[in-house]
C-alpha cells in the first residue's frame, strides 16, 4: 500500500472509531511507512481529519509532510515505534468503558474470542499526565512491555497491532472486552477468563482474516450514516 492508499485507509479508520463512539473530541491514529517515517492523524477531533492533513513525521519527530500539526502526544507514537518492531499501526481511543477499568486500576483480560486479538491482558499505565515528552513515553513503553494494548489511567487508550486495519478493529474489541466485564460484575457475576493457553491456542484460528471482515461491515455501516460522504470520496480500496 502506498501514502495516499495509507492516508485513505488512516481517514476511514477515524470515521469507524467515531461511529462507535471511541473518539469524540480527541485521540488518534498512527501507522509506520515502509520507509520508516510514520503518518500520524493531526490535532483535531478524528471525525475531521482528512488525507492530506494527514502528518507525516521521522523518527525523531521531525515534520515532512501534512498540512496540520502533530498531536501533543507524539513521542508516544515514536516511543512505541521504536520499541516494537513488531507494530505498524496504533489507534489511541477515550472509550468510555475501558477507561472505567482504568479508573480502578484493573487491567483488561480476554472473556470472549475477539478478546484475545489483544492477548492475555491489557495492564494499566498508572501516570495521569499527557505523555508528551521522551521521558513519560519511557514510561509507557515499560507498562506496555509486550503487550498490546495498555490502559493509560485517566486518558484513554494506547493500542498496537501489525496493520491499521487490525488496530482499528483491537479498540473496537477491546472495549468490548471492557462491556462483557462490566455487564457481568453488575449482575454480581464472576468473569471465566480465558487463560494464557485458551489465548494461545484461539491465536492459532481464524484470526487474520477476522480484522479484513470486521473492517469490510464497519466500511458497510459508514454508507448508513451522516459519515456516509467521507466514506464514498475514498472507496474500496482503502480497506486493500
Amino acid at each position: 500500500m502506498d501514502e495516499a492508499q495509507l492516508r485513505e485507509q488512516i481517514a476511514v479508520g477515524c470515521r469507524i472509531l467515531s461511529r462507535r463512539g471511541l473518539v469524540e473530541a480527541f485521540g488518534h491514529i498512527s501507522a509506520r511507512l515502509d520507509t520508516g517515517d510514520v503518518l500520524i492523524t493531526p490535532r483535531k477531533a478524528l471525525l475531521l481529519v482528512e488525507p492530506d492533513e494527514m502528518v507525516r513525521i521521522d523518527g525523531t519527530g521531525q515534520q515532512n509532510a501534512g498540512s496540520g500539526a502533530p498531536p501533543v502526544e507524539t513521542a508516544m507514537h515514536l516511543a512505541t515505534y521504536r520499541a516494537r518492531p513488531d507494530v505498524a499501526a496504533i489507534a489511541r481511543t477515550h472509550s468510555f468503558t475501558t477507561s472505567s477499568f482504568a479508573a480502578m486500576g484493573r487491567a483488561i483480560r480476554p472473556v470472549h474470542s475477539f478478546g484475545t486479538h489483544l492477548g492475555d491482558e491489557v495492564p494499566v499505565h498508572p501516570h495521569i499526565e499527557l505523555v508528551s515528552n521522551e521521558e513519560r513515553a519511557a514510561a509507557v513503553m515499560t507498562t506496555l512491555g509486550n503487550h498490546d494494548a495498555l490502559l493509560l489511567r485517566g486518558n484513554g487508550t494506547l493500542i498496537t497491532a501489525p496493520t491499521l486495519v487490525e488496530a482499528v478493529m483491537r479498540a473496537i474489541w477491546l472495549e468490548e472486552s471492557a462491556a462483557i466485564q462490566w455487564r457481568i460484575g453488575a449482575t454480581g457475576g464472576e468473569p471465566i477468563y480465558y487463560t494464557r493457553m485458551e489465548v494461545a491456542t484461539r491465536r492459532m484460528m481464524d484470526m487474520p482474516h477476522e480484522p479484513v471482515r470486521a473492517w469490510e461491515y464497519e466500511v458497510a455501516m459508514l454508507s448508513h450514516n451522516p459519515y456516509a460522504h467521507a466514506v464514498r470520496a475514498y472507496g474500496a480500496r482503502a480497506s486493500g
